[in-house]
């Protein structure tokens, strides 16, 4: 009898196990709804993320290099701006699948808009080939980005200002591949072309309204001088606040106007240049050689390096209607 009790009990011990793998059945089809679901959200949500940030870096710089061309030729930027915006949206795009709507130029406030979409081989769509086992075919994504360009007119600069005649005879030289390097002399002992609008013991240096820093509205273009030829009563280290320029764009007030005598003097600024600084001489301590440009010596102050068409997406100055000088400020503003 205990025998035959052990067999029915492996018996019924059988039949519970196929019970169970069928249960088991049941619940991994009622779970696979949910676990697909979760597939394709881990997916395809993380497939969107990648795809919007390839749009909006399309649509920045697009919306860049329209607000670029524009700055350069307002009269033909809005025949080419549809083609240059939809070039960056699809070199920015991994899969070269997007493209970009007609960009909304506003010639009056000197910005554009554009936006950037998905694009597929056969729509402006983007396949979700895990969500549409969930009913989900496809979706369109859009960017958006929009950029001004325009005339510094207010900013903070170095305290220092030089003649318009100065930048008259250097012109800016842009996509030059070895730009000559001149010296632009902002003392008056040696600015024989500019013997017009010198200012006498005034140097070109300007008051500040913080150290190393002078407000320069052209809208409120009298700003007084600085007698000296240094740097130092402005608050400006040489080793902390100009060095450090080396190499870089500045943008430096031009004047076209003066009045008045040393510390009583004013210049009156006209508008901005841009200049690549290379080497600068403050005193005979202060220097920085660039041996490329004409040298400065004696009593020679002066900056060398080359005036160039600016392009900056930075936001530090305000722009508005001033004298073009061929420098530009074109940034992203949303």
């Amino acid at each position: 009898m205990r025998w035959v009790r052990i067999r029915r009990g492996k018996a019924v011990a059988r039949s519970l196990q196929r019970r169970d793998r069928g249960a088991s059945a049941v619940l991994v089809g009622l779970m696979l709804v949910p676990l697909v679901g979760a597939g394709a959200i881990a997916v395809d949500v993380g497939a969107l993320y990648a795809e919007r940030a390839q749009l909006q870096n399309g649509a920045d710089a697009a919306a860049l290099s329209v607000a670029a061309n524009c700055a350069i030729d307002e009269s033909t930027c809005s025949g080419t701006a549809q083609a240059t915006a939809s070039n960056y949206a699809t070199s920015n795009a991994v899969d070269s699948l997007a493209t970009s709507l007609a960009p909304a130029l506003n010639l009056a406030a000197n910005t554009v808009t554009v936006t950037t979409e998905t694009l597929s081989d056969d729509g402006a769509m983007m396949r979700h080939p895990l969500a549409q086992l969930i009913g989900i075919q496809s979706s369109t994504l859009h960017a958006y980005a929009t950029a001004e360009w325009g005339t510094p007119v207010l900013g903070s600069v170095i305290p220092l200002a030089i003649g318009q005649c100065e930048f008259a005879l250097s012109p800016p030289q842009e996509g030059v591949e070895n730009p000559a390097r001149i010296l632009v002399q902002y003392d008056t002992v040696d600015r024989r072309e500019c013997e017009d609008i010198l200012l006498s013991g005034g140097f070109g240096w300007l008051d500040t309204a913080t150290p190393c820093l002078a407000l320069v509205d052209v809208n409120d273009p009298w700003v007084g001088s600085d007698p000296g030829n240094s740097l130092a009563s402005s608050g400006c280290d040489v080793e902390d606040d100009i060095v450090p320029l080396l190499g870089t764009t500045i943008l430096i007030p031009i004047y076209d106007e003066v009045q008045g005598t040393g510390q009583n003097g004013q210049f009156h600024i006209s508008t901005f240049a841009a200049f690549k600084l290379t080497g600068f001489k403050f005193s005979g301590q202060n220097t920085y050689t660039d041996p490329l440009a004409p040298a400065c010596r004696g009593n020679c102050r002066g900056l060398q390096g080359f005036f160039m068409n600016y392009v900056s997406v930075g936001d530090e100055f305000e722009l508005g209607d001033g004298v073009n000088t061929g420098l530009t400020v074109v940034r992203l503003i949303e």
